[in-house]
């Protein structure tokens, strides 16, 4: 689908790749196959990448130490506040932005402690293998984008790009191959559009989103880039 829109028609490409996962194993192991000038991993076509700088002016990709990206001074560390050192302490987001490196702190962790006791912050139950939680990515997009802009996400997953934009004040295209995980999208897209009618918020009232609330749907390129989920066949 990516090779169908035109060149640089969304200002930003916000994605999370699944990297260092192997058939819903969080191993952080590279695939043993490398190609052209990407690290292939399971389920990531190289090409994808090169699709992904076509269509969009700018580009934040989650896990981009894990492919082998142009040189950038602009990398976003998420900073988790992990209570343990039982995984990793942040992660890494590459950027065409040339910034300094910036950081956002979030503590989102749902793990055991010593003497089995298990710590809850903010974490909700997870719907995708390397689910972002949404304020992370609002912050990417208070911070690099401006309301109105057009987003792109080729790997939507649970859709925490849609969340954030919606909260935000950004149109989006998600986009994945997998049909249960654009259905959890749009479920979890609803639910949050239901959320803010049952206190009587518009986008307005949630987050200065002046441009109108769009549809979540599976196809309707006449509409894009209205706030759409896309499958791809």
């Amino acid at each position: 689908m990516l090779r169908e829109i035109p060149d640089k028609a969304f200002t930003l490409c916000l994605t999370d790749p699944p990297y260092g996962v192997r058939g819903g194993d969080m191993s952080g192991v590279l695939t043993a196959e490398t190609k052209g000038k990407y690290k292939l991993f399971e389920n990531v076509a190289p090409e994808s990448f090169d699709d992904i700088f076509r269509v969009s002016q700018n580009q934040i990709i989650w896990g981009g130490n894990y492919f082998r990206l142009p040189v950038s001074r602009g990398w976003i560390y998420w900073n988790k506040q992990t209570p343990t050192h039982v995984f990793a302490d942040g992660e890494l987001a590459w950027t065409s932005f040339d910034r300094n490196l910036r950081m956002v702190d979030y503590m989102w962790t749902n793990v055991k402690c010593g003497w089995g006791a298990k710590t809850k912050y903010n974490k909700p139950a997870n719907l995708h293998p390397t689910q972002k939680p949404v304020p992370v990515f609002e912050w990417c997009l208070i911070n690099y984008s401006k309301p109105g802009d057009l987003v792109i996400d080729p790997f939507c997953g649970s859709g925490t790009t849609a969340l954030a934009c919606h909260k935000t004040g950004r149109k989006f295209l998600c986009i994945d191959k997998d049909e249960e995980y654009i259905k959890i999208a749009q479920q979890r897209y609803a639910d949050l559009i239901a959320q803010q009618d049952l206190f009587g918020q518009n986008q307005d009232g949630a987050q200065n989103n002046s441009e109108g609330r769009g549809t979540a749907c599976n196809s309707g390129r006449d509409a894009m880039p209205l706030d759409i989920f896309e499958g791809v066949q």
